[in-house]
């Protein structure tokens, strides 16, 4: 058992009343005995507890229960309890995130990050106390200006990227930047509510904008636009969230060709474009950052803690988009940049996902060859990549069956966190890298 998970375990049995206000826990010897741990397990599933108020550290005499422990656990918002991405980011160890938008940690080569960790911190100590550069790690934008071209064919400058707290706050200055209350803003639909919810808080008018095998359905947005202007338009291009798919050549290029000609930004999310295993196709590529924003990440590959991402941009949206950054976050920490900036420069990165990408591949043909044979569809069949937005025939709305497999301690999300104005209630997101034979019993519909 990992040390977090022993940690949420002791949590429960605590909260739960299994020792008394004052009582004196078993010494740490014991319960690593006990509970089949390491002694350092125990060592620090008790410091985190006594950092919580849970139990207080008596010098020479151990650890004691401290009083009300039930009533000092922290309480959820109100509201949020139902939200289905706060349970999945909330939820401990003992549940099966099915529906999450991560990779599982078993998937992650944490020896092989943790020396590279290791190795920053012997070179880069200052970076340990220090701001970051309000831009980025000059080394590591250089770094990453070589990995885009090497990929994607994006031939961009240092000074065209800035640095982020993950794709999550660069979708957010770039929105701040671009939209007005009132503007009419394009996005995929099924697409990330918490991009809808980001848009809606800026002012803007959300439009969904359905999502095909090939990319976004240019028809539907060349009805739309012979009505109504829009400010911009918000698009994964590889791996999208949630259906899997990729754009492609002709549509990526019917997509620029309705911006200039209408006067709209594509803002290309393309956080999931280094799951691919091969040069992948992309607005930035075709625009060569016209009117293509260009947004990518780490933290969905390396780490959820991880929170390096970077905008790529025009040199005339660089200035306002760091001055927003400046007030918002000031930068990203030092270190985290010069991480990534180790791993770029050393190979360490390019190995870890060429394995991963592989892996990807392998666990999305045996996920959807799993549920294909208890009954379920997919309109868009992924080729890689972590996501497959599936129904089943015989289940209308998968409320019912997403609230059973929430008893059985699997979390899923719902077709419906997806949607703008469409109707999702019979799909769900499936995450195939957290999938497994001893799930596929659960998708079987009687």
């Amino acid at each position: 058992m990992s040390s977090d998970a022993f940690h949420e375990v002791l949590k429960q049995r605590l909260e739960a009343g299994e020792w008394s206000a004052g009582q004196r826990m078993p010494s740490i010897r014991k319960l690593a005995s006990i509970a089949g741990v390491s002694y350092h397990t125990v060592v620090s599933a008790y410091a985190r507890c006594v950092s919580e108020g849970m139990l207080s550290a008596s010098a020479g005499r151990g650890f004691f229960v401290i009083g009300g422990v039930t009533q000092a656990s922290p309480r959820e918002p109100e509201g949020m309890s139902a939200d289905p991405l706060f349970k999945l980011l909330q939820g401990g160890p003992h549940y099966t995130k099915l529906g999450c938008g991560w990779l599982p940690p078993a998937w992650r080569d944490t020896e092989l990050l943790a020396k590279a960790i290791r190795r920053t911190a012997r070179l880069e100590q200052s970076s340990l106390a220090e701001y970051g550069d309000i831009s980025g790690y000059l080394p590591m934008r250089k770094q990453l200006c070589m990995h885009l071209k090497r990929l994607t064919r994006i031939d961009i400058r240092p000074s065209q990227v800035l640095t982020t707290l993950g794709a999550t706050q660069a979708l957010d200055l770039v929105a701040r930047l671009l939209i007005k209350p009132g503007d009419h803003v394009f996005v995929d639909e099924p697409g990330n509510g918490n991009l809808i919810r980001l848009i809606e808080l800026a002012g803007g008018q959300v439009v969904g904008v359905r999502r095909t095998q090939d990319g976004p359905d240019t028809a539907e947005m060349e009805s739309y636009l012979a009505k109504h202007s829009v400010k911009a338009f918000f698009c994964n291009s590889t791996f999208h969230n949630p259906t899997g798919s990729n754009i492609s050549p002709h549509t990526a290029f019917k997509v620029l060709r309705l911006a200039v000609e209408h006067g709209f930004h594509v803002v290309e999310d393309d956080v999931y474009g280094d799951f691919s295993p091969t040069v992948r196709q992309t607005f930035a590529e075709l625009d060569n950052l016209q009117r293509v924003i260009y947004i990518g990440s780490f933290s969905k590959c390396l780490s959820a803690s991880l929170r390096v991402g970077y905008i790529a941009c025009s040199p005339e949206l660089m200035e306002p988009l760091t001055r927003l950054k400046l007030l918002t976050c000031v930068a990203v920490p030092a270190f985290c940049e010069r991480f990534v900036n180790t791993i770029l420069a050393d190979g360490t990165y390019a190995r870890h996902m060429k394995n991963l990408q592989q892996r990807l591949i392998r666990q999305q043909v045996q996920t959807q060859r799993s549920l294909q044979g208890r009954g379920w569809k997919f309109d868009i069949v992924p080729q890689g990549g972590m996501f497959i937005w599936a129904y089943h025939p015989d289940l209308p709305d998968l409320g019912h069956f997403v609230n059973k497999l929430e008893r059985h301690k699997i979390l899923l999300m719902p077709g419906s966190a997806f949607s703008v104005t469409r109707d999702y209630q019979r799909f769900a997101r499936i995450n195939c890298t957290h999938f497994s034979d001893a799930l596929e019993e659960h998708f079987s519909v009687r």
